[in-house]
């Protein structure tokens, strides 16, 4: 994988795809993953928003799952940004669940907003893993090495572009795929940064060997490996230093 033109979806290798809004398709289980909707955030922050993006985030969904034909939608954790909503929050996700659940089959891997309880009395059963075509599928707070390539949420990591201005992108390597939130709220976590770099370290992926793919609404913008980006941005920052 290198840089190259955008496109609405772009292989990551062993079967996933990223594709443009940030939602991964794994072509063997027919599955659409989603990391980190964190429904509910604007209450959650003390209802200074209205609940906007619960329809939002569905809608998007609902389309993904019509336009790929999806057997299995995956929600990969930090659904919900609070187990601790009001009632009528509290239905409002529950609703937004059973009209999940009538598309495909629905599987809540449970992240680390879902609690001590998994979120259990707003999403119904949650699981901690599943294994899709020899990958294995978790939230990716609690990292660890295993046999197999990962494929977490959790990191939110993002393309800063300056100021307030980021792009949520995929992280991809051999070892480990990384999922961008589907949330709005989040500017997310700047790949270029030694956390960054410390957190797909945890699942032995290296910054020269895991790639940056941001995502759009409507398009995958492939830029290289994080090391490519390192290497370009302190290209731009001291020039002189490369006459």
């Amino acid at each position: 994988m290198s840089a190259g033109a955008r496109a609405t979806s772009l292989s990551l290798g062993g079967g996933a795809t990223a594709l443009a809004g940030g939602l991964l398709w794994i072509e063997k289980s027919a599955s659409l993953v989603v990391a980190d909707l964190h429904l509910g955030y604007e209450e959650a922050i003390g209802a200074a928003l209205p609940l906007w993006s619960l329809d939002d985030s569905c809608k998007t969904i609902e389309a993904a799952v019509a336009a790929y034909g999806a057997r299995e939608l995956i929600l990969l954790g930090d659904v919900i940004h609070s187990v601790r909503l009001s009632e009528g929050a509290g239905d409002r996700v529950s609703g937004v669940m059973r009209r999940l659940r009538s598309l495909c089959r629905l599987t809540i891997v449970a992240g680390n907003h879902e609690g001590a309880t998994r979120g259990s009395a707003l999403l119904g059963e949650c699981v901690e893993e599943v294994e899709r075509a020899g990958m294995l599928l978790h939230h990716g707070d609690r990292p660890r090495i295993a046999g197999l390539r990962h494929v977490i949420g959790h990191l939110h990591p993002s393309v800063a572009l300056g100021g307030e201005q980021s792009v949520p992108a995929f992280l991809a390597a051999r070892e480990l795929i990384v999922v961008p939130a589907a949330t709005p709220y989040s500017r997310g976590l700047n790949i270029l940064t030694r956390d960054c770099r410390v957190a797909i370290g945890a699942y032995g992926a290296r910054a020269s060997s895991t790639h940056v793919i941001a995502a759009t609404a409507e398009h995958c913008y492939p830029f290289g490996s994080i090391g490519d980006l390192a290497r370009a941005a302190r290209a731009l920052r001291f020039p002189e230093r490369n006459r």
